[in-house]
């Protein structure tokens, strides 16, 4: 704010110095056009940065915790949205949240994932734990919805899905793509992409897609007291501390269940009844 009045009031003086000067023929015309046209400019940029946005306290606090955009609801983004962010994926791509229901059953998911993985992107998923009891009170949470899904039915399927994806992979591409379940509030979603996080908060008792969500970016003034910094960390501790890696020995907990009236007979032994 002090920089805007200092630079108002140094291209005024430029602007009625050179005019002076040019007036009593002390410089050429040439000279003090060009002077006079600087210190005009001047004033007219601290006129503009005056008048701008950023010199709203609010607007600058939101740039230093690195909100590059808000949305009031998850919906209001378009679905290629989604898919075209992973598309643009260099290094690494962390999906959080529940089920990725609505990863899983777009069909640009796989073959851009696939794309992105061949070209060495790192790429983790968590899901939550079906077997926890915050996946039984949000699957409560959901039946009673419209249309409402089983919440644990939905993540086991999602985890299906991806594990058979994961499966088809080449070994060495295989390695890049990990699946996690996690035991822990389901509070947000957040797709993290190399630098870029989009962020959804989770509303209690309504659908995902109702949910606030927020762009975030690290600040060009450090990242330490950022929003960016703060979800990040998040990531980091719910992987080391509160995630399970879905291997080859774990993975018949997380896929889809049969109900008992489904299965199989099994013969009884020999003399038993």
């Amino acid at each position: 704010m002090h920089s805007q009045f200092a630079g108002f009031v140094i291209g005024l003086v430029l602007a009625v110095v050179s005019s002076l000067l040019w007036y009593r023929a002390i410089i050429d015309p040439i000279v003090g056009s060009l002077l006079v046209g600087v210190g005009a400019a001047v004033i007219a940029a601290a006129i503009f940065a005056y008048l701008s946005p950023f010199n709203e306290p609010a607007f600058r606090r939101l740039l230093s915790l690195g909100v590059e955009e808000v949305w009031s609801s998850r919906q209001e983004i378009e679905e290629p949205y989604w898919v075209d962010r992973l598309h643009g994926a260099q290094e690494n791509c962390t999906l959080l949240g529940i089920a990725h229901g609505k990863w899983c059953d777009d069909e640009r998911f796989a073959p851009t994932l696939s794309e992105r993985l061949d070209h060495g992107v790192m790429f983790k998923m968590f899901f939550l734990n079906p077997e926890s009891s915050a996946a039984e009170l949000r699957a409560i949470e959901e039946k009673r919805q419209k249309n409402g899904r089983d919440t644990r039915d939905a993540i086991r399927k999602s985890i299906k899905t991806m594990w058979t994806f994961r499966q088809q992979l080449v070994p060495g591409v295989r390695d890049r793509l990990r699946l996690y379940v996690y035991t822990a509030t389901p509070s947000c979603g957040l797709m993290w992409i190399d630098q870029t996080m989009l962020v959804t908060h989770y509303l209690p008792g309504l659908p995902d897609v109702t949910s606030p969500a927020l762009l975030v970016t690290p600040p060009a003034g450090g990242i330490e007291k950022s929003l960016y910094n703060t979800y990040a960390r998040n990531v980091e501790n719910m992987e080391k501390n509160t995630s399970i890696c879905i291997e080859d020995g774990n993975i018949h907990q997380f896929l889809p269940q049969t109900p008992p009236e489904q299965q199989p007979n099994n013969p009884a032994p020999n003399g038993a009844r």
